[in-house]
């Protein structure tokens, strides 16, 4: 039976989670025999450890790719793949068990082929809901809306299905990026083709539990942003992140008006953070640095 579906992982010193996920998609309703999964293990020191994963429903592929950021790595996936549909997702995520399923059934009515990215919901979901640490309370109130990304013309590669020849149309993901690349993409599959926002294809995301984390992830969106636009234009970007950093002050301050001190204080301490965090980097960016991973 001809594969139809390729999901791609990337993953980098995710091991554990990854295993989670992997086991997870045996929950799948989708004809198992119909897609095969493509993890891309990008760390270069290290080999993936899953041999002891056993009675897995579906084909799955382990490959290696050395050029650092998830990006490189989803190209590589996107080279081994064999199905006419690309799925993505990430090492930490955990998709509902008709993605697939839902997702090839949308395919499946696109007679005139206008689908360029099918994205839909990330919900998150904490370790404690009872007890969310002060990065979780951030991630609470910041969390995915993919809805009004896709109106944009934009999808994330949490939750993202493309036909593979539209991908390769536009010559896959830029492998100079560490982050924005969904965005960059998407961007350009939007001028040409549909993003389809459905709310049953749905992959459930965990809110970021330490702030050290959110803090990377701010400081890899900084340095996607200075790639993309601001690259030998330093006035500028410092404009960017001057007005960054007041956004961030701004919605902490506005949280304390609206919401309890206890999650308020938290999302201060929080933005706080990521505003350090990211004028630090701006400094080493503009000193030549590699952008963060």
């Amino acid at each position: 039976m001809t594969v139809r579906i390729s999901l791609i992982i990337p993953v980098y010193q995710d091991q554990e989670r990854l295993i989670g996920l992997l086991h997870s998609l045996n929950s799948q309703t989708f004809d198992f025999k119909k897609w095969e999964v493509i993890v891309v293990n990008n760390d270069p020191e290290r080999s993936l450890e899953i041999a002891g994963l056993v009675n897995l429903l579906y084909k799955l592929k382990v490959v290696d790719e050395k050029i650092p950021g998830s990006y490189p790595a989803r190209n590589k996936g996107i080279k081994e793949a064999k199905g006419d549909i690309l799925a993505f997702t990430d090492s930490d995520c955990l998709p509902d068990k008709n993605w697939l399923f839902n997702a090839y059934s949308s395919f499946e009515k696109d007679v005139n082929r206008k689908i360029g990215i099918l994205t839909g919901p990330i919900p998150l979901f904490f370790k404690d809901p009872l007890s969310l640490s002060d990065a979780e309370v951030y991630e609470k109130y910041t969390g995915f809306t993919t809805e009004s990304y896709a109106r944009e013309g934009k999808a994330v590669t949490a939750n993202w299905f493309s036909y593979a020849a539209v991908i390769h149309e536009f010559g896959g993901f830029n492998p100079e990026l560490k982050s924005n690349g969904d965005s960059e993409l998407s961007g350009k599959i939007s001028s040409k083709y549909v993003v389809c926002f459905q709310k049953d294809i749905i992959v459930n995301h965990p809110a970021r539990y330490t702030t050290k984390e959110l803090v990377s992830k701010y400081r890899r969106l900084l340095g996607g942003t200075y790639t993309r636009n601001y690259k030998n234009r330093e006035l500028k970007f410092f404009g960017y992140l001057a007005n960054f950093v007041y956004r961030r002050y701004r919605f902490a301050i506005k949280k304390m008006l609206t919401i309890g001190w206890s999650e308020s204080k938290a999302i201060f301490k929080v933005c706080h953070a990521i505003n350090k965090g990211t004028v630090s980097e701006y400094f080493k960016l503009i000193k030549g640095a590699q952008t963060a991973r």
